[in-house]
């Protein structure tokens, strides 16, 4: 029976599935490896346990370096009942990209990638039961620098369904409960690009200066989709769309009003818009002051490009459009204010951890499992391709990129015969890796590549020893 990535995936990550691996027999290092689960037990990072008081604040400090801070009476059972006996805590850390490979661990945001500084299990149970945080409440998490001085975000893993997970930044983890809780399927990475479509409960005060307010098109004739404006590449709707091209305060006027301006307009041979009117086909009446302003910001406009345009702009003809208000959150001082929630548990933390907190990043967690000290990379669309990897046996194998400039790390997709990394940088160098696991035996192939190359081919798979496997990822880190 044909195999498919998804059980490739379960192969890595489950050692139960294999049973020909012995605990009791210290395997020589030197001898090609019988099983995925005779590399996991090895390689694979190790959980460290702590037990900690309900009632008392804990330092715990992992081998790798995390920091964790646990204020007293943090916990409680599903059913709103406190602990009593004492908590154990499990800790995982993962900085290395071998640990990240052998957790199936990938650096991917929706459909954007990732920087990493490293990702960490957390777990709370009692007795095998487990807990969770209580409302309001978190822990503070260090992680160590490790000499990197960019600025990172946290990140919880999200489930998006059986066999898709997803990373989101701690800030906007709240609209996952609330796609949880209104029972939407997701089914797809878009979800941080995704319109909310159902009532969310935000986790702080939503004020006016937690908005930013522009314009947008409530309508518009065809011509403007297409006809850009001189000296850019924008239309008229971009370039009303955009928020650095609009006074704040009138598009707050246009949203508090929820005023709308429609006009009817000419434009003439120079590309310039004139003889603007109401809107001759509604029956509704229109602000005056809204239309006034709508006028102002509509001539205060460029000119448009008429050679931009394949047909011909005609001046006699009545053009249409209609500007409203909007309101959009900025996520950066979201960010900061529900942090700034959280700011004096940091800093007692901080404290008790180390008053030196250049040697970490600190954040305020307010979830359990798999946490992650990250940063968005940033592309231009206009950057990005598929890359493809070709190989014998596609739908049996675990493809992975490394990139060379920064420390990530991404699965492929199967799609029509082929490995699929999707809308990743042009130009990049990355190595590429491949364990597969045919006909009882699991091999390894290593090859490199730049993103921009058309159907790379990975081959030569051999057998590999523990030795040779470690040796070959340490090359990663």
């Amino acid at each position: 029976m044909t195999r498919n990535i998804k059980l490739i995936l379960g192969i890595l990550i489950t050692s139960m599935l294999f049973t020909n691996c012995s605990s009791d027999k210290k395997k020589d290092r030197n001898i090609p490896v019988d099983s995925i689960a005779e590399i996991k037990s090895v390689l694979s990072p190790k959980t460290e346990n702590f037990e900690i008081k309900a009632n008392e604040e804990s330092i715990l400090k992992g081998k790798k370096g995390t920091s964790v801070y646990i204020p007293a009476n943090a916990f409680q059972f599903e059913d709103g009942t406190e602990p009593k006996e004492p908590i154990t805590i499990k800790l995982k850390e993962c900085f290395s990209l071998t640990d990240m490979i052998f957790e199936n661990l990938q650096t991917i945001s929706g459909d954007r990638i990732l920087e990493t500084n490293g990702m960490i299990y957390v777990n709370a149970e009692v007795n095998g039961k487990k807990l969770s945080l209580k409302k309001g409440k978190a822990f503070v998490v260090g992680f160590p620098k490790n000499g990197l001085d960019k600025e990172m975000d946290l990140f919880y893993e999200f489930k998006l369904n059986d066999s898709l997970k997803t990373w989101i930044p701690d800030y906007k983890f709240f609209e996952t409960k609330s796609t949880q809780e209104a029972n939407v399927e997701i089914d797809s990475l878009d979800l941080l690009e995704a319109d909310i479509a159902y009532e969310i409960e935000y986790p702080i005060e939503m004020t006016e200066d937690l908005y930013d307010y522009g314009f947008w098109s409530l309508g518009s004739t065809a011509t403007f989709f297409e006809l850009r404006l001189k000296g850019s590449d924008e239309t008229i709707i971009d370039y009303m769309e955009n928020p650095s091209n609009v006074d704040s305060i009138v598009a707050l006027k246009f949203n508090r009003n929820n005023w709308t301006a429609s006009f009817d307009f000419n434009i003439n041979k120079e590309g310039l818009m004139y003889n603007f009117r109401p809107e001759s086909h509604s029956e509704r009446k229109q602000n005056d002051e809204a239309l006034k302003l709508a006028k102002e910001f509509l001539k205060s406009a460029p000119a448009f490009d008429i050679e931009s345009y394949d047909r011909k702009v005609k001046n006699d003809w009545d053009y249409y459009l209609s500007i409203s208000g909007r309101r959009s959150i900025n996520w950066n001082r979201f960010k900061q204010k529900f942090r700034n929630q959280y700011s004096n548990l940091t800093n007692t933390a901080i404290q008790q951890i180390d008053p030196n907190t250049l040697e970490y990043y600190m954040f305020s967690a307010t979830e359990m499992g798999w946490i992650n000290c990250d940063r968005f990379w940033e592309i231009e669309d206009s950057d990005k391709t598929d890359f493809i990897v070709k190989t014998n046996n596609p739908n049996d194998t675990k493809i992975q990129i490394i990139f060379k400039d920064i420390k990530s790390i991404m699965t492929g997709t199967y799609e029509n015969g082929v490995l699929v990394f999707k809308n990743i940088p042009k130009g990049k160098e990355v190595k590429v890796i491949g364990i597969s696991y045919i006909n009882g035996k699991p091999t390894l192939a290593v090859g490199e590549s730049m993103t921009n190359s058309k159907d790379f081919e990975l081959k030569d798979f051999k057998e590999f020893s523990l030795d040779q496997l470690e040796t070959e990822l340490n090359k990663l880190n």
